[in-house]
């Protein structure tokens, strides 16, 4: 009797490919190169093209994960580098550009929107990528494109291209697990389906013997996204039925208890690999090294792991709009951004990306104590959240139309104050708003979050809610007037 693959049925349900079937046996997969190989080739392939033919290199399919802070100014090719690809991205995209590749026979290649030199300001990349045999040498980064620009992107751990992108690029395929954004509706396959990681999604679409390295790249990824699987966490369905399949057939598979003795196949347990000691010791290694920044200066923290916003604001007369960054920093404030370096390293990359608003979102654990807490990490979990609104770029031309800093400060901070899911008060212990290290006009506050649950994910659409919405706000805008906070 022929063992059915619990993913199978995923794929099905999901309507990730509508039944999908690879081009290639399982057979054909065993003369397949290995991934690191792959890697190698499909980048020196692709870099040949660019350099002799770019006819034949707008015909790849370029596989990319969330850029983050954006690649090339159209006007100037100038290439904008401060973009850092996370696990997720990481393994998604090397995952899906192999399936395309390999399975389907379409030129192919994972592109890493970031610079070469910055690899190392993420350690947990380093050791997914060592566990699965991966070469850094192998990645094909921003570093190697010089001034060409792909054409044809497939889009993973995101589903729109940023605007600095070639607005005629074709966007042929997306797998994504963030909110829909409705474009490139002729995609295909187009997956937008939320779950804790986009590397579950990709996994949905392995071949039944995929490599067991790719499967365990993969398989970091989705345990990091999802907290070790923590039952009742941000691990979906998905999450746990691709764990489950990838676990199984990547390179610690023997370290982890046979699959017959995790799950039944017809009726996997959702929580089977979270009490397995080799994922759990797993997820500690890849936590750890992903919170070690102790290396990194307040500016690298900032970049480290950032996202950037364009925000148009309809409640002012002429409709300008602003750009807003966010960056999560996984260290106290106090830790980096005493004496004034929070102000002068975050008013330093507001310029650099010429942002009006920048949020700092740090999240640590306050390790004073020595109580172990329920997830057995030493400390308790604690976010903080600090706010700088700059007089500059764009303000100075919007402020002669309409709009004030001190009217778009009091309406960010009021509605950041009033929101009952993030529950902000005031940091008594970090008080910088009338810092001397701050430009003139500046505006800016620091918050202890209440609720230590709620990410970037619950920030940013706060963000645009309270920047981009019309309403009983307008009229105050257009007055310079503050209203009460509930307005907001």
């Amino acid at each position: 009797m022929v063992k059915k693959n619990p993913l199978r049925r995923l794929s099905v349900a999901l309507r990730l490919t509508e039944a999908y079937q690879p081009a290639q046996s399982p057979d054909s997969m065993m003369n397949a190169p290995s991934l690191n190989q792959f890697l190698t080739d499909a980048k020196a392939s692709y870099l040949k093209d660019v350099k002799e033919d770019p006819t034949k290199a707008a015909a790849w399919t370029v596989v990319m994960g969330n850029e983050a802070g954006g690649v090339w100014s159209l006007s100037s090719l100038e290439r904008l580098t401060e973009s850092f690809a996370d696990l997720d991205t990481l393994a998604s995209s090397i995952a899906y550009a192999w399936i395309l590749s390999e399975v389907d026979k379409v030129l192919s290649v994972p592109l890493l929107p970031m610079e070469r030199a910055d690899l190392s300001l993420r350690a947990e990349n380093l050791h997914a990528l060592k566990m699965a045999g991966l070469s850094e040498d192998a990645l094909l980064t921003l570093t190697e494109l010089a001034d060409f620009r792909p054409q044809k992107f497939a889009l993973v751990d995101h589903n729109r291209l940023g605007p600095t992108y070639d607005p005629n690029a074709e966007v042929v395929a997306i797998i994504d697990h963030h909110h829909d954004e409705g474009f490139y509706l002729n995609a295909n396959p187009r997956t937008i389906s939320p779950c804790g990681s986009s590397a579950s999604l990709v996994a949905a679409l392995l071949p039944p013997e995929p490599p067991a390295e790719l499967c365990t790249l993969l398989l970091t990824a989705v345990l990091l996204d999802t907290d070790g699987l923590k039952p009742g966490g941000k691990a979906t369905d998905v999450d746990r039925s691709s764990a489950l399949f990838v676990a199984t057939k990547s390179t610690i598979s023997n370290s982890i208890p046979p699959l017959s003795a995790l799950s039944p196949i017809d009726n996997p347990d959702p929580d089977a690999l979270y009490d397995a000691q080799a994922i759990k010791d797993l997820v500690s290694t890849l936590t750890l090294k992903k919170t070690d920044v102790s290396h990194l200066g307040g500016f690298d923290l900032l970049r480290r792991d950032y996202k950037e916003y364009t925000h148009p604001l309809p409640w002012v007369p002429s409709q300008p709009a602003i750009k807003v960054g966010l960056s999560t920093v996984p260290a106290r404030l106090k830790a980096w951004g005493s004496d004034g370096r929070l102000e002068k390293d975050a008013v330093e990359w507001m310029r650099r990306r010429g942002l009006t608003i920048l949020g700092v979102l740090t999240t640590f654990r306050d390790t004073k104590g020595k109580m172990l807490g329920k997830s057995g990490k030493h400390g308790k979990h604690k976010r903080e959240m600090a706010w700088i609104i700059l007089q500059e770029t764009e303000m100075e031309q919007i402020s002669a139309k309409g709009l004030t800093i001190d009217t778009l400060a009091n309406r960010l901070f009021a509605s950041l104050e009033a929101d009952t899911e993030i529950e902000v008060k005031k940091h008594k212990k970090f008080d910088v708003e009338k810092s001397s290290h701050l430009p003139p006009k500046a505006k800016v506050k620091v918050y202890k979050q209440g609720n230590a649950q709620a990410t970037r994910k619950a920030i940013a659409p706060l963000v645009k809610k309270t920047l981009e919405s019309t309403g009983p706000s307008d009229s105050t805008a257009e007055s310079g007037k503050e209203g009460p906070a509930s307005k907001y």
